[in-house]
């Protein structure tokens, strides 16, 4: 058959193939299907160390094994593994990182010549240069370990990725963000959710960090002062929806406002506030956003679907409609719909300890969530 000859320059037979998955699992029944794929009936059972180490082996002879419950069996599938070239460029990673650098500095700098309060008052004759630095590092650092974080979960577990890929952004974010692309699927649900899980909790300890920092660096002022200022747009109040309870959690724990003050905070204030709105997003239960590897590995096929479709609902309640509808088209234009990506072992569960995480990325999602910004 045309596909045992495919498989003759990796193995010398199908009988040989099936008898190397028969080492790792109990096979019930073996035979190439109508389209030529080499199938296995499997035995009820833990396949999730069984496939991952067949994985090893298979992908070093050119297969990629895939394992599927379909009604009551459990069928394993091995095809030839895709040959796709990845044209490395890392001088566009390199431009990019460089000018979203340059746009969140301007975006600092900004911000802070256009706040008299900070410019002319409470900051007067400080270097607005150096203070669109802090800004531009406090950012960044939340982006690029954000980052970083699917980056390492992408080596742990063995996978390929893309470096990342800065976007640059106008003020006064400066950025919109970064993106790492997952060049190999993972291998089960545990790397699914560790790939989703690891940049939005990375990104939300800096966030954490960078929101201490920002309640350190604030003005205690009078009331009176502080509703002066109000009155005259010169300040804003900040109160949940419109600043994360993230804030509100910290405070009285990093800074206690005595009676009859008022703080009035930085503008490293405002990256910590960015930082939750990044983390918000991402880890929003949507599509094949972070939060979505994360449900899709919890919730399965129907429940990350169920939980894609309440994401958008979300997004669109909260005005957040632009980005909603970008996601739809995205969606759509991949082809895919709502599916979110999917790991090569969709059998073996999830494990406890990810599950108990589930619950923290819930946490961070309503600890993190700010109402629209209008600027």
């Amino acid at each position: 058959m045309d596909r045992e000859e495919d498989l003759s320059d990796r193995y010398s037979s199908f009988p040989e193939l099936a008898e190397r998955v028969s080492t790792y699992f109990r096979v019930l029944d073996s035979y190439i299907d109508q389209s030529g794929v080499p199938t296995f009936i499997l035995v009820e059972g833990d396949y999730k160390t069984g496939f991952k180490r067949l994985h090893r082996e298979l992908v070093g002879h050119g297969l990629l094994p895939i394992l599927r419950r379909e009604w009551d069996r459990v069928i394993l599938r091995v095809f030839s593994k895709p040959s796709i070239k990845h044209r490395s460029k890392k001088w566009l990673n390199l431009i990019l990182l460089i000018v979203t650098v340059i746009t969140i500095f301007v975006a600092g700098y900004w911000g802070f010549i256009s706040t008299p309060v900070l410019k002319d008052i409470l900051m007067k004759g400080e270097s607005p240069y150096f203070q669109a630095a802090s800004f531009a590092a406090c950012l960044f650092g939340i982006i690029g370990l954000h980052e970083l974080g699917h980056i390492t979960a992408c080596k742990v577990h063995g996978l390929d990725f893309s470096l990342p890929y800065f976007i640059p952004g106008p003020p006064p974010f400066g950025t919109f963000g970064a993106v790492v692309s997952l060049r190999s699927p993972p291998k089960n649900r545990d790397e699914l959710f560790d790939t989703g899980f690891a940049g939005p909790i990375s990104g939300f300890i800096a966030t954490l960090l960078v929101t201490v920092i920002s309640l350190k660096m604030g003005f205690l002022v009078s009331l009176e002062q502080a509703a002066d200022w109000e009155a005259k747009g010169l300040i804003q109040t900040a109160k949940w929806p419109m600043y994360p309870l993230l804030f509100d959690v910290l405070l009285p724990m990093v800074r206690p406002i005595p009676r009859g003050h008022s703080l009035i905070l930085t503008h490293v204030e405002f990256a910590a506030w960015v930082g939750a709105l990044v983390t918000f997003l991402n880890i929003l239960p949507i599509w094949q956003l972070d939060g979505g590897h994360i449900s899709r590995a919890v919730l399965g096929v129907r429940g990350h679907r169920i939980a894609s479709l309440i994401g958008l609902v979300i997004l669109f309640a909260t005005g957040y409609w632009f980005f909603a509808l970008f996601l739809l088209l995205w969606m759509f234009s991949s082809g895919r719909g709502l599916a979110g990506a999917e790991p090569l072992d969709d059998v073996s569960p999830l494990s406890n300890s990810r599950k108990a995480l589930y619950i923290l990325a819930l946490i961070i999602l309503v600890l993190c969530f700010v109402e629209l910004p209008i600027f």
